[in-house]
C-alpha cells in the first residue's frame, strides 16, 4: 500500500503493520496524488511542485521525473504504457511510458474529477460539470461523451468486466446511478438518505457483482450493494472517505479519509 503527504514524501506500507516499512522524499512541497502501475513495478506521484515522479517499487529507487508542467498535479493514473495526469488548471496530459513523450493535445476535466481506466486499459473516464467523457488511452481522443443531465459527479467506479459504470452524485435525489456500457442506460439507482447526502469512496469488487460506496448523510456510512440480488448492507461507519481501494482477492479495502490524518484498512468477512 502507498500514500503521500503534505511534505512531499511517499510512504510504502505493509498492511499487516501500523507503520510504513519505507518512505522517501520526492517533491518540494505537498504531494497530492499517487498510483501504482498495473504491473506493480512503479509508483507514480504528482505534486504541488509541478512535477510527476516515477519511482521503482523495489528499493524506492528513482526512475523518471517529468518537469515543466504548467500547473501542479491533482491526480495520476497508469495503465499499460499510458500515464494520465490531471493538473490543477483542469488540463489532462497523456504520456507514452515507453518514450515518456507527451502524446496528446491537452484535454480538460473538472479539477475534482477522477481518472478511471477501464480494466482493459484502452480507455479512461473523467468528468466535467455534468458530462462524463470516455477518452482513448492511445491518443486521448473522445470515444463518447455522455451528459447525465442530472448533477455533477462525485466519484466513478467500473465493474471488473467493464460492463457497468457507477457514478456518484451529491446534492441530488439519487446519489448513485449505475449505467450499462457502452449505451449508458441506467440499470440501478440509489436514493439519497437525507440532506447533504452524496456518494464517495466507490469501488467495484473484483470477483463479484458488488459495489462499495459511502453515503455521507449524518454519520458517514459505507455500504455494499449486491447487484445480483438487489440487497444493500451497511458495513462500516466513520470519517468521510475520498477514496476506497479493494484488494484483488476482495478481502480488504483501504479507505483514505478526506480530512482525517489516517489511512484505514477494513476486512470483509
Amino acid at each position: 500500500m502507498i500514500s503521500v503527504d503534505n511534505t512531499g514524501s511517499l510512504y510504502l506500507w505493509d498492511v499487516n503493520k501500523t507503520y510504513p516499512v519505507s518512505f522517501k522524499s520526492l517533491h518540494k512541497g505537498s504531494a497530492q496524488a499517487c498510483a501504482y502501475s498495473k504491473d506493480g513495478r512503479y509508483i507514480i506521484t504528482g505534486g504541488m511542485d509541478k512535477t510527476i515522479v516515477i519511482t521503482k517499487v523495489m528499493g524506492l529507487s528513482p526512475y523518471k521525473t517529468i518537469t515543466g508542467l504548467p500547473s501542479s498535479v491533482k491526480e495520476v493514473a497508469m495503465a499499460g504504457n499510458r500515464l494520465v495526469a490531471l493538473l490543477m488548471n483542469n488540463e489532462i496530459r497523456i504520456y507514452n511510458t515507453d518514450t515518456w513523450e507527451f502524446i496528446s493535445k491537452p484535454k480538460y476535466a473538472a479539477r475534482e474529477s477522477r481518472i478511471l481506466f477501464n480494466n482493459k486499459g484502452d480507455r479512461f473516464y473523467v468528468w466535467f460539470a455534468s458530462r462524463i467523457y470516455e477518452l482513448s488511452a492511445k491518443d486521448g481522443e473522445p470515444i463518447n461523451m455522455f451528459n447525465t443531465n442530472y448533477a455533477t459527479p462525485t466519484d466513478l467506479a467500473i465493474s471488473a468486466d467493464d460492463k457497468l459504470l457507477a457514478v456518484g452524485f451529491g446534492q441530488a435525489e439519487e446519489i448513485v446511478r449505475i449505467y450499462s456500457l457502452p449505451d449508458m442506460k441506467v440499470v440501478k439507482s440509489i436514493a439519497r438518505n437525507g440532506a447533504g447526502d452524496k456518494a464517495t469512496g466507490m469501488a467495484f469488487f473484483h470477483n463479484s457483482n458488488k459495489l462499495l460506496y459511502q453515503s455521507s448523510a449524518g454519520i458517514a456510512n459505507f455500504k455494499v450493494l449486491d447487484l445480483d440480488n438487489g440487497t444493500e448492507t451497511s458495513v462500516a461507519k466513520g470519517d468521510a472517505a475520498a477514496r476506497a481501494s479493494i484488494s484483488k482477492d476482495d478481502k480488504n479495502v483501504v479507505l483514505a479519509p478526506k480530512f482525517a490524518k489516517a489511512i484505514q484498512l477494513m476486512s470483509f468477512m
